[in-house]
């Protein structure tokens, strides 16, 4: 998780040796392999998977403040949410499994 850690405080610019932040980092990156697994629909995700990890950390961390919105106009502005994981990390994940009876 430390290696996780480190990059996902470099991908936020933030000092990898500044430690005040970390247990909410590590929220992210649980929460964010957490809906990995539901998602892929397994118990445990290789290794291989950890930067797709450390992405949807990245992407929760910086919507943290729009969560449950679909779309947000201020003024002239506007921005719509991609709901659930994004495309393009649900792209690097592998297929979800499909579990059948019991």
């Amino acid at each position: 998780m430390s290696d996780q850690l480190d990059l996902l405080k470099r991908l936020l610019s933030m000092d990898i040796s500044d430690n005040t932040l970390d247990d909410i980092l590590t929220h992210y990156l649980d929460k964010a392999r957490s809906n990995i697994l539901g998602y892929c629909n397994i118990d445990d995700l290789p290794s291989v998977y950890d930067s797709v990890v450390v992405d949807y950390a990245v992407y929760l961390y910086k919507n943290r403040d729009s969560v449950g919105f679909t779309q947000k106009q201020e003024g002239e502005r506007s921005a719509a949410y991609e709901p659930g994981i994004p495309s393009s990390i649900r792209l690097a994940l592998p297929l979800p499994k499909i579990k059948v009876g019991y």
